[in-house]
């Protein structure tokens, strides 16, 4: 440390390293004499610009030591946009983070200057009232989307002299402030009795140092509400507010409601923001222009100013998790954030976890705001059905719906067109060279798919090992039951939301903006279509095989089939319209599927608590995940066989469960081992120190060790 950067490079700045003819970015994290005894290299400077707070500095210190991940790769979490890119001197000679790439763009901008005139026929008018609520002055990109209406027709005004149309900069903050549905009049319902209960205890909460607060309502309980009471109770406060969502998906149409309600004071925080629009949301939350950030979960890092609530919706959803190091839990490192800021954390859910349904004091919301009944659920045994992915009962309902003008939600377990090839005289079945997984066949373009390493290839129209003709399609993913619904219900337009079709930036605010559009239609698509959407005049909802979840060997498997139907059954009868739920199963008698058809959640939680609780899994035990991969399959069961040979002798109180069976993924072979105890640290410190004393076995045999605590897949 240069003596003319004492006063400057204090905890949580960031500095310039010399390493050889590099500068490199580094942050600092505490003050120490040096350990070292030979000659230290001098930092060459201390990077302009606000220092890392002081909290979220020390929520990257213990993650990192939670999740056993390296230092630096937490630290990049709470770094400022760029943070993690190059270094350069401005003009006076100080150092600087690179500014992100992405300028802001021309775009064609539609304006209208005071009122439009009287009698402009239905697609014009709307498109004026659109214009109108945006403060009259939308790109055209956008003002088409939200106006179910095209380019011809904003031209066509233009030659009228309704509106002009100019090509200007508009800059990222503009664009980000578009991202939401167009804000309306939103006049706060009157709340109910239980909607106050749960904002009096909240604001006990932020008023008395925090705590955690378990919200379980049914669907359409109004748990929003609740949530935008909350965060009006913390603005009084002059706090700040964090408000996470499982997927990007959600975020626009919340966006909508909280800006009509609580103004512009909100950042929206995704990995689909340009890095031009992550540092301008950066900027705004860390001078305190924005004080409410709504976003999925690598918004729990966001700078908010006084953080006073943190809101976890749809609390239950796996995406909170992190699949790729660090694989941190935003609802964990939400948890320890309030904890540290003395700051209420609301987890809100229809279909809570087990582990939060034990551990969290909760309040219940037990009716629909509006005094609707939730609709009965019926559950098809597909065992009685003829062939193809859709039963006779769903097609009449889906067929009735469009014949009365109304909507429909169609739930497939996967994207695709069919789940696997294969050939009927020899049983093969189409492989992905380098997974040990089935490809997928997809209809547009025709080809088999991977859908973990992205390997592509023609459909076959011969059986290479048999040469037989016989090859068959086996399962349907959601492009067959699209094309299953063209055929038996041609009268809705159909809209598919899943992976494939919901991928560009702003694919998921327009294919719901089409599926909302007048006239019946039907939403189908995977698990996206089930979560937390507010949609209008659906009056089906159907699963078209509930039961996927079952199949798959992890110990949440019943708990994500019972989230998804009750889930599900949420989106339909949403304004006390009749509705009809269907529920198509080859289980039909599974305890998931039976109690998720009553909506019977306390029964279901209650069990599988007890059921946790037999076998020692989460809230009752910890679980760590430890998979070792590389390209020699030899090398990689030597290396698993040894710490689990370690852990074994190292640590007997805790349970070992493996190593699996040797499988491939991306072209590399892994083989995975599960420890078990009452404390995560029982696990993690003795873990620590087995593949500290492994790591040159490990490196020599180039064989990497990804740990996975507290996994949501086993």
């Amino acid at each position: 440390m240069p003596s003319e950067l004492e006063g400057t490079a204090q905890p949580g700045a960031m500095v310039v390293c010399p390493l050889g003819p590099r500068r490199v970015l580094g942050v600092v994290v505490g003050r120490e004499p040096p350990m070292h005894e030979g000659r230290l290299v001098p930092l060459a400077g201390v990077v302009e610009g606000r220092p890392v707070p002081a909290e979220l500095l020390d929520l990257a210190a213990w993650m990192a030591r939670y999740y056993m991940a390296p230092v630096a790769a937490c630290l990049r979490l709470v770094l400022p946009p760029g943070g993690g890119g190059a270094l350069r001197r401005d003009a006076a000679g100080e150092w600087v983070l690179a500014p992100p790439p992405g300028r802001p763009r021309l775009h064609l901008t539609a304006r209208m200057e005071g009122s439009p005139p009287d009698g402009l026929r239905a697609r014009r008018g709307e498109v004026a009232s659109v214009l109108a609520a945006a403060g009259g002055r939308l790109t055209t990109a956008e003002l088409c989307r939200r106006a179910g209406t095209t380019l011809p027709t904003l031209k066509a005004m233009e030659r009228d002299g309704v509106l002009t149309l100019a090509r200007e900069r508009w800059g990222e903050d503009s664009l980000s402030a578009t991202a939401g549905a167009a804000p309306a009049s939103d006049i706060p319902p009157p709340p109910t009795p239980g909607q106050s209960a749960a904002v009096a205890e909240i604001e006990r909460l932020m008023d008395s140092g925090g705590g955690p607060l378990l919200l379980h309502g049914v669907t359409g309980s109004g748990k929003t509400e609740v949530y935008l009471r909350a965060i009006e109770a913390a603005r009084a406060r002059d706090r700040g507010s964090l408000v996470l969502v499982p997927e990007i998906a959600l975020t626009p149409q919340l966006l909508g409601r909280l800006r009509a309600r609580l103004g512009e004071g909100i950042a929206i925080w995704h990995s689909a923001l340009t890095p031009a629009q992550r540092a301008a949301e950066h900027r705004r939350v860390r001078e305190g222009e924005a004080d409410v950030v709504l976003g999925a979960r690598s918004a729990v890092f966001a700078p908010v100013v006084r953080l006073g609530l943190v809101v976890v919706d749809e609390e239950h959803d796996p995406s909170y998790k992190q699949d790729t190091s660090p694989r941190y839990d935003a609802r964990q490192v939400a948890a320890k954030r309030a904890r540290a800021a003395g700051a209420a954390v609301v987890f809100g859910s229809a279909t809570p976890r087990p582990e939060a349904w034990h551990a969290l004091p909760r309040l219940t919301l037990p009716a629909r705001a509006d005094g609707s009944r939730l609709p009965a659920v019926e559950i098809v045994d597909m065992r009685t059905q003829g062939a193809g992915p859709v039963s006779r009962p769903l097609a009449a309902a889906l067929h009735d719906a469009a014949m009365r003008g109304e909507k429909a939600v169609v739930l497939a377990s996967r994207r695709g067109f069919s789940l696997m090839a294969l050939c009927r005289e020899c049983g093969w079945i189409a492989r992905c060279p380098d997974c040990d997984v089935a490809l997928v066949q997809h209809s547009a373009p025709r080809r088999l798919a991977c859908h973990h390493c992205g390997h592509q290839e023609p459909v076959p129209g011969i059986c290479p090992v048999c040469a037989s003709t016989d090859v068959v399609r086996q399962g349907t993913g959601s492009q067959g039951v699209e094309a299953a619904l063209a055929r038996l219900v041609p009268r809705a337009r159909l809209v598919r939301m899943d992976g494939s079709s919901a991928s560009g930036r702003g694919a998921v605010a327009r294919l719901l903006a089409e599926f909302s559009a007048p006239g019946p239609a039907i939403l189908l698509g995977t698990q996206m279509v089930a979560k937390g959407h507010d949609l209008p005049d659906v009056t089906v909802a159907a699963a078209v095989d509930a039961d996927a979840p079952l199949q798959h060997a992890g110990f949440r498997s019943e708990e994500r089939a019972f989230a998804l139907i009750v889930q599900l059954a949420g989106r339909a009868g949403r304004r006390g319209e009749p509705a009809r739920v269907i529920v198509q199963a080859y289980e039909p008698a599974a305890r998931a599927v039976q109690l998720g058809a009553r909506h019977a959640v306390e029964e279901f939680l209650t069990g599988e608590v007890e059921r946790r609780r037999a076998h020692g899994l989460p809230p009752f035990g910890h679980l760590v995940r430890v998979v070792l991969d590389g390209d020699r399959p030899e090398a990689v069961a030597r290396a698993a066989a040894a710490l689990a040979d370690a852990m074994r002798s190292g640590a007997p109180e805790v349970g070992v469960l493996g190593p699996s069976p040797m499988h491939r993924l991306r072209g590399r072979t892994r083989r995975a081992l599960l420890f078990s105890a009452p404390a995560t640290s029982t696990v993690t410190t003795p873990l620590r120190i087995c593949l500290d004393r492994l790591d040159p076995d490990l490196r020599r045999a180039a064989v990497r060790a990804a740990v996975d605590v507290d996994p949501q897949d086993t």
